[in-house]
């Protein structure tokens, strides 16, 4: 059933309709979808379209999974005129299409830069619109109310009716809600840093290393020319490359960030926080959470740093089990295996504290956020149950203590309050040590030759480096190595803790062809059965001498060269013999003149 409101605008009604509502407009993703060229008889159409791609939206990669954290709503605003501007003005308008001005609400126009491109020209007019009907929104879509191709996705996604007009939608959505690049190569002008599109070329920076294992997600240039200075994750199978496509990996992690980023999992808590919490007589603490589908949340529940329990939405606390000045975190992280960003679990937990009170005195806790690391790693160390100062014996003040231990550590803190005892408490840190990893190549190469790296010391090995290098085990190798191959490998080495290492070599590439060891590889002479001529080629470095004898071992030719030359078979059809000499090297052959 629709909700409908009314809203003032411009010193006019217009209609709001509800097509979803999942939660508060504060606490979830707002989509309004307008429409332009629509007439006032035409809005029933106009709602239609819009509902079906709500619900193909909805239905969508990774839209699907979070369908709970969005609102949809329609604007009705109906056009004097049917249809869209087209100026016919672009280099590569469409032949057929009719070239005319519609008086729109909007103003939606094609042909802007290219013909397929569309935008808005009454920009006052929509900005008003949305300040006075739905300020809250974080999405707006723009039916155009055209049958021809075109669409944009920039502040607003546009797109027409024509033949996938909700696939068109789903791309240009790409566009607009996750900064998404087209995977398809339009013009240089359109070349930019974006999720799906870098200028990197290196495995181990690249902004989507770490789906660099899961094919065909790779480091793919654009093309040709100024393409080839950027580069997309898929090799065509993506909504941003083909529209019949759904997102790739790169692309739905976007969209999933960019979902969290806008959305708190934690929808309510119960009690607030405002206010300290007494406890003496128990209390419970809930939280209702916006869950996916299926439901990737992890929930944990923790009392002074220690964990009392996980997974569940609420936790009971009896009057014996807190002392007075405690704190109770509730902490939410949604783990999908739809993102693989870095350090995701620091930027995707959100946290719920409450302080409670108790008629148990208080007593002093310290926990670390890790009680047992890798050197190197960030500790932050807290302590609990202090109603004064925090002092700790490195010197710092206040209740946490940021920390980067590189061996086993005991953290000490003292609580001073008047009217309280002094309390002192410690936590120990202990810390592991990194592996003791090698890492080491057999640099000068010669161009031709075979590069061969390796590392030691660990039970895991990740390597990377030019040319979208990839390997997983402690030696790698790769033949027939050019000027390209040379540059920094880098490997992490990982050990049965679960610390690793990373480590970097440097190839070094000359540019001297290797030389071969196997003599018939020393001089290639073609064609052979040869006609007129011959041509004389080697790998091997400096100055060659190839001399040609007739059957009765009569000298020829006798020619010094380097790399490459061209000879011509003066002589009758037949055998001859041929000497090829590179300082100490030898190979004689033969050759057939036809």
């Amino acid at each position: 059933m629709l909700l409908c409101a009314t809203f003032c605008a411009f010193s006019q009604h217009y209609q709001v309709d509800t097509l979803y509502k999942t939660g508060s407009l504060d606490k979830r993703i707002n989509v309004v979808i307008l429409g332009d060229g629509f007439t006032k008889d035409e809005m029933p159409k106009f709602v239609l379209e819009a509902r079906k791609f709500a619900d193909f939206l909805r239905e969508c990669e990774p839209f699907v999974h979070y369908r709970d954290y969005f609102n949809f709503f329609t604007i009705q605003t109906p056009s004097p005129e049917s249809g869209i501007t087209n100026p016919g003005t672009a280099a590569d308008a469409v032949p057929g299409q009719p070239v005319e001005t519609k008086n729109t609400f909007f103003g939606v126009s094609f042909g802007s830069y290219t013909q397929r491109l569309m935008t808005i020209a009454k920009w006052e007019v929509y900005q008003a619109l949305l300040k006075s009907h739905l300020p809250e929104q974080n999405l707006v879509i723009m039916l155009a109310n055209s049958s021809y191709l075109g669409g944009s996705g920039g502040s607003t996604a546009i797109f027409t009716l024509q033949g996938m007009p909700n696939e068109t939608g789903r791309h240009e959505v790409g566009h607009t809600f996750a900064n998404l690049a087209d995977e398809s190569w339009n013009d240089a002008v359109f070349g930019r840093e974006a999720p799906n599109m870098t200028s990197q070329e290196m495995p181990g920076p690249v902004k989507w290393h770490s789906w660099l294992n899961y094919p065909p997600i790779s480091i793919y240039q654009y093309g040709s020319g100024e393409a080839s200075h950027w580069c997309r994750p898929s090799p065509g199978e993506c909504s941003m490359a083909y529209l019949d496509k759904p997102f790739c990996a790169v692309c739905t992690e976007a969209i999933v960030e960019r979902i969290f980023s806008l959305v708190s999992p934690i929808d309510r808590f119960i009690p607030g926080n405002a206010n300290a919490t007494n406890v003496d007589a128990g209390a419970t603490f809930k939280l209702d959470l916006v869950k996916p589908v299926p439901n990737s949340l992890q929930a944990e529940w923790r009392l002074n740093g220690m964990l009392i329990a996980d997974n569940v939405d609420q936790v009971v606390l009896k009057p014996d089990e807190v002392t007075d000045w405690s704190t109770l975190a509730a902490t939410v992280f949604d783990s999908t295996a739809l993102s693989r960003k870095d350090n995701a679990r620091q930027l995707r937990t959100k946290t719920i504290s409450w302080s409670l009170r108790s008629s148990l005195p208080a007593v002093l806790k310290v926990a670390a956020s890790k009680a047992v690391t890798c050197a190197g790693d960030t500790v932050i160390v807290t302590a609990y149950g202090c109603p004064g100062k925090v002092s700790w014996a490195n010197g710092a003040v206040g209740n946490s203590l940021t920390a980067v231990p590189t061996q086993t550590t005991t953290y000490s803190a003292s609580c001073e309050f008047t009217g309280y005892p002094s309390m002192r408490a410690e936590a120990t840190v202990t810390v592991l040590p990194l592996p003791n990893a090698t890492v080491d190549n057999g640099s000068p190469y010669t161009v031709g030759a075979t590069v061969e790296l390796h590392a030691a010391g660990g039970v895991e090995y990740e390597w990377a480096g030019p040319r979208l290098f990839h390997a997983d085990t402690p030696d790698a190798k790769f033949r027939n190595v050019t000027l390209s191959h040379a540059g920094t490998y880098q490997v992490k080495v990982s050990d049965d803790k679960g610390c690793s290492k990373t480590l970097y070599t440097e190839v070094h590439v000359d540019p001297i062809l290797s030389m071969p060891t196997d003599p018939t590889q020393w001089v290639k002479v073609s064609p052979n059965p040869a006609k007129e001529r011959v041509a004389v080629e080697t790998m091997l470095p400096g100055e060659s001498l190839f001399t040609l004898f007739d059957q009765s071992g009569r000298k020829l030719v006798s020619r010094l060269f380097k790399q490459k030359m061209e000879i011509r078979l003066e002589g009758a059809a037949g055998l001859y013999i041929y000497k090829f000499t590179n300082g100490k090297r030898q190979v004689s052959g033969k050759i057939v003149k036809q």
